[in-house]
């Protein structure tokens, strides 16, 4: 019974936001294999809007500990101008310090704008038209104005996870979320994806069931 409950809390946890977020391309490190639990993961968000890094790291790491690993924003630490190559072993030691043994890496690759037509709700039938060709151009014309335009945002993110124990990268998934209803919506919907693919990629498990 106790089974039953905490999976159906994780079912719960997992798909509670709105918005679909799908994958459109994976990697993994085909000579990676996992060893003992990471002991703490860092989340690290690029955003240029500190609300909407604060907000995607706080998600991720609830997710993280949700799932049972220990997980810290970087937002609490450290700023996104240092985050640059000449840097790397000053960060190197931010994390080490910290018993930092893993680190994801959340960025927006691009944002798209598209206008889509949405079909009316008079279903399809060739039906039978009197008057002739003005008979089928009067019935399809009006079905056709049932139908209308509509703008659609796509968000396409990133995630690149570290094992800083090898120092490699050792997973990078891109992902696509249609018209998020705001930053909490995307966070919610993005992490949920990005987390179920690290599952099923057998780089973190589901702690939560074992509890």
């Amino acid at each position: 019974m106790k089974m039953k409950i905490v999976l159906f809390a994780l079912i719960a946890f997992m798909v509670s936001c709105s918005t679909t977020t799908k994958i459109t391309g994976s990697w993994k490190a085909a000579d990676y294999t996992k060893g003992e639990e990471f002991k703490k993961i860092a989340v690290v968000t690029l955003a240029q809007n500190s609300t909407s890094q604060l907000i995607v790291e706080k998600t991720f790491v609830d997710r993280f500990k949700y799932l049972g690993y220990d997980a810290i924003p970087t937002s609490d630490f450290m700023v996104g101008e240092v985050v640059k190559k000449e840097n790397a072993k000053m960060i190197d030691k931010m994390f080490k310090d910290r018993g930092v043994d893993a680190v994801i890496i959340l960025s927006l690759l691009k944002v798209k704008d598209d206008v889509r037509y949405v079909q009316g709700s008079t279903p399809y039938g060739p039906g039978s038209y009197y008057g002739g060709y003005y008979g089928y151009y009067y019935n399809n014309y009006n079905r056709m104005n049932n139908g209308y335009y509509e703008e659609t945002q796509s968000i396409f993110l990133e995630s690149n996870f570290y094992d800083l124990r090898e120092g490699k990268l050792i997973s990078s998934i891109q992902t696509q979320t249609v018209d998020p209803t705001g930053i909490d919506d995307l966070s919610q919907s993005f992490s949920k994806t990005i987390l179920e693919k690290l599952i099923s990629q057998k780089l973190i498990d589901n702690n939560s069931v074992k509890k």
